[in-house]
């Protein structure tokens, strides 16, 4: 392996706390690998490659009039999708077009078309009422927000295998699966065991130095096979589409394009880090084509920090992932909302890039990859179709934050490990999963804490004792049972006003199996925090 290979990338850097992310023109700076684990560090700026500028397209002026309804829907202006009932009304209308209109593109799979115009009334005259007229959203990669990421975050670096669970040899995870990345493109590089097979429905730079490595970053969490940047799933056979160009613009159009020629390869999985506010009726056909092939879609909910999901994420047959740091801590600029299926790590994780190099990465965009790799692997490692890994893998999830399926989080976090010995009798796991101080009210003045703890392992626990300390005053708990995957909540008021005391409220909760049971994970028994400062293990 080359040294430049080994460089560590620092770029854009980002301001944490107020202002948008650094514009993309920073100059990459590369560091030799050290021979002790990557640092991270957390001053108030972090290097980030989710950082392209909040690009937006901007829509054109087509005419003196312009397209007024396109531009209030946020959509491209001066185009259309047209969905035909049938290929002989797509072909009618061709006929009618010839010559008077901008034929931009075709997707017959989907009886499409992407019509351009000068002026509205020119397209409408052309139509019989039988089609279905519908906008072109923008689709992008999506930038860190205002706000960022929260004090005390804890960076991943290249711990995604430990994090997953996962140990031993993963030679074959993935084997016999394709994945299909929507990105930037894939460039060929030393973290890739296999050739990436490729298609460009997006232009490649004519300089191949302004290649933006997003994509590259993505397959490699997915398909990366060596130890800097490790991936889930070195078996799988990546498929990479070009469907957005290096600023990290593409549209609902292209995309869905993609989608329909990841599903035409063979894709069982096909994943999607990018997206839009705009809700296209190509895309939702596109989506349907890939579900009724069996085919599993999976996306980034977006980094705007704000209660909404981005399409396609927000589509409900499509898996949406957020993103958590590397104590399983939701973070602030991971979107939320009803649509959230689960979480996986998206701070400063070890990824490669173009040119052969390799960054740290933050934002959802790495989150999805995570789960489509772990997909890959439990479909491999089964032999299930992408629609049971799934299932398998959600059956498993480390609850964290707060109890149960939330907003934040979905149904909690990928466990790899956990899915893969789901089935295997003898796993005792007892887990704290979070610790949240909740609001004042009427009986609890100054708070109260609630912990949740979750049975990890696949025999009932009897008998756990649970011991909660809150600023020095310490309640124990018994939980009689709690079955495989369940999770008990306890709350413990909070005895002293603690709010801007010096070094703030210490919490500290641990869970022990009785009877002299070995606990297969005792690092997950025992959780230590300071609210109102960054945590600590």
């Amino acid at each position: 392996m080359n040294a430049r290979r080994l460089g560590f990338i620092i770029a854009f850097v980002a301001c944490v706390g107020l202002g948008y992310w650094l514009a993309r023109s920073a100059v990459p700076e590369v560091a030799q690998k050290p021979a002790a684990p990557i640092e991270h560090k957390q001053p108030t700026k972090l290097a980030d490659f989710e950082s392209f500028p909040k690009t937006k397209v901007a829509p054109r002026n087509i005419n003196a009039g312009g397209d007024p309804a396109a531009r209030e829907s946020g959509a491209l202006e001066g185009e259309r999708v047209l969905i035909f009932k049938d290929a002989a009304g797509m072909a009618r209308f061709l006929e009618r077009a010839a010559g008077k209109l901008r034929i931009i593109s075709r997707l017959d799979a989907l009886r499409a078309l992407r019509v351009g115009f000068a002026d509205l009334a020119d397209l409408e005259r052309l139509l019989d009422g039988s089609e279905n007229e519908s906008f072109i959203f923008p689709v992008a990669i999506p930038g860190l927000p205002e706000g960022g990421v929260q004090a005390g975050a804890v960076a991943l670096g290249g711990g995604v295998l430990e994090w997953l669970g996962i140990d031993g040899d993963r030679g074959t995870w993935g084997k016999g699966v394709i994945v299909a990345v929507l990105d930037t493109g894939v460039s060929t590089h030393e973290a890739f065991r296999g050739q990436i097979r490729s298609l460009e429905l997006v232009a490649m730079p004519e300089n191949l130095a302004d290649w933006n490595g997003h994509g590259t970053a993505v397959a490699s969490l997915i398909a990366g096979d060596d130890g800097l940047t490790p991936g889930v799933a070195p078996g799988a056979e990546i498929f990479s589409i070009r469907v957005a160009d290096d600023a990290g613009n593409s549209n609902s159009f292209v995309l869905a394009e993609g989608i329909v020629k990841a599903v035409d390869a063979g894709a069982k999985v096909i994943n999607i880090s990018m997206g839009s506010f705009g809700d296209s009726a190509i895309m939702r056909d596109a989506i349907a084509y890939a579900d009724k092939r069996g085919v599993l879609l999976i996306a980034a909910v977006g980094n705007n920090g704000i209660d909404r999901v981005t399409y396609p994420a927000a589509y409900d047959s499509v898996i949406a992932v957020g993103a958590v740091d590397a104590r399983g801590e939701h973070l602030d600029f991971s979107n939320s909302g009803s649509a959230v299926d689960l979480a996986a790590p998206g701070y400063g994780v070890n990824a490669a890039w173009s040119d052969n190099e390799a960054a740290r990465v933050s934002g959802t965009s790495f989150s999805a990859p995570i789960v489509s790799g772990a997909v890959a692997a439990l479909m491999s490692q089964k032999n299930i179709s992408a629609r049971q890994a799934y299932n398998l893998l959600s059956a498993n999830l480390n609850d964290g934050g707060a109890p149960g399926n939330d907003k934040a989080l979905g149904g909690g976090m990928q466990d790899v490990g956990r899915a893969l010995q789901s089935d295997e009798p003898g796993i005792y796991d007892a887990a704290v999963a979070s610790q949240r101080v909740l609001s004042v009210d009427a009986s609890n003045p100054n708070g109260q804490v609630e912990v949740v703890v979750q049975n990890r392992g696949t025999e009932m626990l009897v008998n756990t004792a649970v011991k909660v300390s809150v600023g020095g005053m310490s309640t124990t708990s018994n939980l009689s049972t709690l079955a495989p995957n369940a999770i008990a909540t306890l709350r413990v008021p909070v005895h002293q006003d603690w709010n801007g005391a010096t070094g703030g409220l210490r919490i500290e909760s641990s869970a022990q199996i009785s009877g002299g049971i070995v606990d297969i994970k005792p690092s997950n028994d025992r959780r230590i925090e300071i609210h109102g400062q960054a945590p600590s293990n």
